[in-house]
């Protein structure tokens, strides 16, 4: 995996979580406040309604979950960043939570067909969708081969508790080694991009590390850090305004 490809995966964080993050979350709220003082989103919003909505409108209000995996990123330099993902009864829907301090949250709702993206920075709520390519650092089902290209290595090992079985592939850019738990984890869920998890792919079960090591000698994973399965999280749509910055 070539750095410039790591950069973007830990851009957002950084952003995040770097020491400008205060005039990044200002930023935010004041192009909003703009937006709203300019009418700009009366239209975004009409136009977005009819979108979503038209003459079949749409019965989703709200996405409600109610299992959280905390996962945490690691390069070989032993940078990190963590994350929350959240489940639901729908298998095909996952947020993606990042956050900054109790106040400022980002909630990316992943589908097969769409990103949706909603901002809570310290009240403020927008909304806007985003398209899969700004996401495409977060999407590794285009490292997980075919199922007849991965090959179960017998090897076992425990992750918080869950023993998890090995599936390995191996090509000239690399190796990806799978760990993948089965049976009784406690949540139910068949698509998470993150890690490499898709309805009906090669890897059957919860996967809860992935470890990536190329051929010019880079490494870095994904693992699950904590499982909560009565974390509970709602996001009402209403309360979202609708912005296109």
């Amino acid at each position: 995996m070539k750095k410039t490809k790591l950069v973007a995966v830990f851009m957002l964080f950084f952003l995040i979580t770097s020491s400008f993050k205060a005039q990044i979350w200002k930023k935010i709220k004041d192009k909003a406040v703009q937006k709203v003082e300019n009418k700009i989103d009366v239209e975004v919003d009409k136009t977005l309604d009819k979108t979503l909505e038209g003459k079949q409108k749409s019965k989703l209000k709200k996405y409600v979950f109610n299992g959280q995996v905390t996962i945490t990123m690691e390069t070989e330099s032993n940078d990190k960043a963590s994350f929350n993902l959240f489940f639901g009864a729908n298998k095909e829907i996952v947020c993606m939570q990042m956050s900054t301090g109790e106040t400022n949250h980002i909630y990316n709702i992943i589908t097969p067909k769409k990103i949706e993206t909603f901002i809570n920075a310290s009240g403020m709520k927008i909304r806007k969708t985003t398209s899969a390519a700004e996401f495409s650092g977060y999407n590794n089902l285009n490292k997980i081969p075919s199922k007849e290209d991965l090959v179960k290595t017998g090897k076992t090992k425990s992750i918080l508790g869950y023993t998890c079985n090995e599936y390995e592939y191996k090509n000239d850019g690399g190796i990806v080694k799978a760990w993948v738990t089965q049976g009784n984890f406690p949540i139910k869920a068949s698509y998470a991009p993150v890690l490499g998890m898709v309805t009906n792919g090669p890897l059957e079960g919860f996967v809860l590390e992935l470890n990536f090591s190329a051929s010019n000698g880079e490494k870095s994973k994904i693992y699950a850090t904590k499982i909560d399965q009565n974390k509970n999280l709602t996001i009402n749509l209403a309360e979202y305004k609708s912005l296109g910055f």
